[in-house]
C-alpha cells in the first residue's frame, strides 16, 4: 500500500512512479507538515489479499495490530471482512497504536463508522505508547490483544509491525498465523 501526497495540482504518472520508488511517500510526516484543510491527496492501494498459512480453517477471527499509519490498509482488510457474507469471519478485533494521541485524527472517525455498523462483530482498542518502550512492555496492549484460538488469524501493520509480532508470539499465536502487511516507508 502506497501513500503519496503532493503539492503539486497535477502529478503524471512517470514522476508519481518516481516518487513511490524513491520511498518519498511519508504519509505521517506530510500529515505533520504539509498537509492544510483541503489539500487532496492520492491512494494506490497495492494487493488486497494476504497469504495466510495457518492450518486453522476457516478463519473465523481476525486480529489486527497497527501502529502508526500502518491503519490505512488495515480498514480497507477490516471493511471487507465485516459485512455479513462477505467471509468466514465472525469476529475482528483492531488494535491500533501511535506515539501520541492525535495521531488517532486519520482514520478513527473511519473506524468508528465501522464499529457503530458492526458493533456485534467489531472490537477496536487505540493505545497511546510514546514508542520510548517496547509494545512487548505495555500493559494496554497485552490487555487489548485477545488470547489465540483455533481459527484465528493475525494481521501486522506499521513502523512496529516486528514489534507488534512479537507480542502476538508471546500471547500464544502461531507463527504461521501471523500476515505481515508490508511498510512502504
Amino acid at each position: 500500500f502506497s501513500i503519496v501526497a503532493s503539492k503539486e495540482s497535477t502529478l503524471d504518472e512517470r514522476k508519481l512512479a518516481q516518487k513511490i520508488s524513491r520511498g518519498e511517500t511519508d504519509f505521517t510526516g506530510v500529515l505533520d507538515s504539509e498537509l492544510d484543510i483541503g489539500d487532496e491527496i492520492a491512494l494506490q492501494p497495492g494487493p488486497r489479499t494476504l497469504d495466510y498459512k495457518g492450518e486453522y480453517l476457516p478463519v473465523t477471527d481476525m486480529v489486527y495490530f497497527a501502529s502508526g499509519d500502518g491503519i490505512v490498509p488495515v480498514i480497507d482488510q477490516v471493511k471487507s471482512v465485516l459485512p455479513p457474507g462477505s467471509s468466514s469471519v465472525k469476529g475482528v478485533s483492531v488494535i491500533w497504536t501511535n506515539d501520541d494521541e492525535k495521531d488517532f485524527d486519520i482514520a478513527l472517525s473511519t473506524l468508528e463508522d465501522e464499529y457503530f455498523k458492526y458493533s456485534t462483530k467489531l472490537a477496536v482498542s487505540c493505545v497511546v505508547d510514546e514508542g520510548k518502550r517496547s509494545l512487548e512492555d505495555n500493559n494496554e496492549v497485552d490487555e487489548a490483544v485477545p488470547p489465540f484460538t483455533p481459527g484465528t488469524m493475525a494481521v501486522v501493520s506499521g513502523p512496529r509491525a516486528t514489534e507488534a509480532r512479537g507480542v502476538l508470539l508471546r500471547k500464544g499465536y502461531p507463527d504461521n498465523c501471523i500476515c505481515i502487511l508490508p511498510n512502504e516507508d
